[in-house]
């Protein structure tokens, strides 16, 4: 592995960090590659050199691994990918509704590898995720991992339920953000139908296969 790293963007959130090449590799802004991020091999996009100053900003970001720009296989397994999504997408919501889920799905990802799925979701009350999770495991063979966009982990627990005006983050409403007029000042989310909106256009440009905006 080499001493060169680059920065690279992936998922349908657009999650960035330092990536180290195997082997000394060129690339360039835009370009597609292949990395192991901490959720899997997965696509990702060049966003560009990582400087020194990069590793300041980004202190608890563990340096991934940038395995190789994306080639034309890769191009057919991310195909699949995005059909198998969709049918998890699909199966997701109505095995929501089969077991009277207090939760809405809003995205699915099955990543490069075929091995990993990440399910967006909105939820609005606790529940116990295993049979969720479990079932569709079985049926999409693959390790499904959920992520609570109402939620944040650094957020403490009177923080982590987003009402019908906020956007879930654990500083929304703070400084001027949402309220009883709804409307979030640090993301702009106004409240949950703005979310689904965002990450339907997400769900659009990934299809079009447009670079993710950061």
């Amino acid at each position: 592995m080499t001493d060169q790293e680059y920065l690279l963007s992936y998922g349908a959130l657009g999650d960035f960090g330092r990536f180290r090449p195997l082997a000394p590799l060129a690339c360039r802004r835009g370009q597609r590659a292949v990395a192991r991020t901490p959720r899997g091999v997965e696509i990702a996009t060049v966003l560009g050199e990582a400087r020194p100053g990069h590793a300041h900003f980004l202190p608890n970001t563990t340096v991934g691994q940038l395995l190789r720009l994306l080639t034309p296989d890769d191009e057919e397994a991310a195909r699949r990918g995005d059909d198998a999504a969709r049918r998890l997408f699909e199966e997701a919501r109505i095995l929501a509704a089969v077991l009277a889920l207090p939760l809405e799905v809003i995205d699915a990802e099955v990543l490069l590898d075929g091995e990993h799925a990440v399910l967006h979701h909105l939820r609005w009350a606790d529940f116990d995720p295993r049979p969720f999770v479990s079932g569709l495991s079985r049926t999409s063979d693959c390790h499904v991992t959920l992520f609570d966009l109402t939620r944040s982990t650094a957020a403490a627990p009177e923080e982590e339920e987003a009402d019908e005006h906020g956007c879930g983050r654990p500083d929304c409403g703070t400084g001027g953000g949402c309220g009883t007029g709804g409307g979030c000042s640090t993301c702009g989310l106004k409240s949950l139908p703005d979310l689904k909106k965002y990450f339907a256009g997400r769900r659009e440009q990934m299809e079009r296969g447009a670079p993710p905006v950061v």
